[in-house]
């Protein structure tokens, strides 16, 4: 089965414009200050005559708060489309804080149409189904894993009952209910072997 294509020109362009008229929420990954920050934003507009995109000025829902994003950094930039996810590299041109047509004020910035686009299926990667004799344990807090220094009761806990590259399943009791909504960002704890030290992830609640 093919998982997924790299667009051409005219489907690049068509991609961009039904996203930006849905104002498709964003998933942002940045290199800043030697670690990797993921964020969200939105579209905002294209213009496809100065072969430009602008996206929404970035933001974490947790405490990850990256370092100030610059002309010249490289953006990876993800959406949702249907059941296919697109994904390409852009460099940002500059921020800028000014109103759109509806007269919104935006701050935003400013990149670059990508010369190569993407589009994956979602499910991808293989889904590892964990053996009910084989206890996995997972804490969730809402929007990252709180510093050591910080410490917070996780919203709840539970096992892992399957797991891929792109993703995780977690059973939970039903009295645990974190009330979470589609998109919100989580922190998960993952403890694989008793005595090691746990895998501490960011993720988006599905």
């Amino acid at each position: 089965m093919n998982h997924g294509s790299t667009l051409d020109e005219d489907s690049r362009r068509s991609v961009l414009q039904w996203a930006v008229g849905r104002r498709t929420p964003l998933t942002i990954s940045v290199l800043t200050e030697g670690r990797w920050c993921n964020l969200r934003s939105w579209l905002v507009q294209l213009d496809m005559k100065q072969g430009l995109l602008e996206v929404g000025y970035p933001f974490s829902a947790g405490a990850d708060v990256p370092a100030e994003i610059a002309a010249g950094d490289e953006l990876g930039i993800s959406f949702r489309r249907g059941h296919k996810k697109c994904i390409f590299v852009s460099p940002v041109v500059t921020r800028r804080r000014a109103a759109t047509a509806d007269g919104e004020v935006v701050d935003s910035l400013v990149v670059r149409l990508p010369e190569r686009m993407c589009e994956l299926q979602r499910r991808v990667y293989q889904r590892v189904t964990v053996s009910p004799d084989r206890f996995i344990a997972v804490k969730v807090w809402q929007g990252n894993v709180p510093l050591v220094e910080d410490p917070s009761w996780p919203l709840c806990s539970g096992r892992v009952s399957n797991i891929s590259v792109g993703g995780i399943l977690i059973d939970i009791r039903s009295d645990q209910n974190p009330r979470l909504g589609v998109g919100d960002r989580v922190g998960l704890e993952i403890t694989g072997l008793q005595g090691r030290p746990p895998l501490l992830v960011e993720a988006q609640y599905r």
